[in-house]
């Protein structure tokens, strides 16, 4: 799929406003406060045919529009930047990984979930290790106290869990958005899995909107630390 410049652009703002707030943004709001010099009605318009092409959906709730499935893997195969994160939060992260008198393949999964502030899952030989279970907290989807108990639920099953590192990985870093996960418990979040060296596998689970660029950075700079 080819989009222009200025598609690019504004699928980048409605994916970056929906990851910080979680809310619909209307072609008003992007044409006043984003910096694109682009009128309201070239904005509307543009965000129409994106959402012909099935990068953008309306809600039930709002005139805006959110980034579907499709739009999010636009955004993460063409857009986003993984280098958009600070040297303080880098020197944080490394400074976690030392610390800790964990094993390896256990401080790297527990320095991302902090790091992240998702839920971060590793396996090996030994099994499953889970950390920042609590962090679902922070974000305003498991608000719905059905949603919170479908995936505290979720990370219960061990087995459930085994499944994310049973998927074949397209490359070095795969990431699943909703859909795109085989199985059916986990289509409503956004799953990144990678191979941690020789010590086993790394899974970080959160909600669609995750912070994608933040979270393939962190990790391939564990991958290259």
């Amino acid at each position: 799929m080819f989009l222009d410049d200025r598609k690019k652009r504004i699928l980048q703002t409605i994916v970056d406003y929906y990851i910080n707030s979680a809310e619909p943004i209307a072609s008003k709001m992007i044409a006043n406060d984003y910096g694109l010099e682009l009128s309201s009605a070239t904005i509307r318009n543009e965000m129409a045919e994106m959402e012909e092409m099935g990068l953008l959906e309306k809600t039930h709730t709002s005139s805006g529009r959110i980034p579907s499935d499709l739009g999010y893997r636009y955004y993460v195969d063409d857009i986003m930047n993984t280098n958009n994160i600070s040297d303080e939060e880098i020197s944080e992260f490394l400074n976690d990984l030392s610390k800790s008198d964990k094993d390896p393949l256990q401080k790297a999964t527990m320095a991302l979930s902090g790091a992240t502030h998702y839920t971060s899952i590793s396996k090996d030989d030994d099994g499953i290790f889970l950390y920042g279970r609590n962090n679902v907290f922070d974000y305003p989807e498991f608000n719905d106290i059905e949603n919170l108990r479908k995936f505290m639920y979720m990370l219960e099953e061990e087995e459930l869990l085994k499944g994310l590192f049973d998927e074949p990985y397209d490359s070095e870093i795969t990431v699943k958005i909703g859909k795109e996960n085989s199985i059916e418990q986990f289509k409503d979040y956004g799953v990144i899995v990678f191979p941690y060296k020789d010590k086993g596998d790394i899974a970080i689970i959160g909600p669609k909107r995750m912070d994608y660029s933040k979270v393939v950075g962190y990790v391939k700079k564990l991958l290259g630390e």
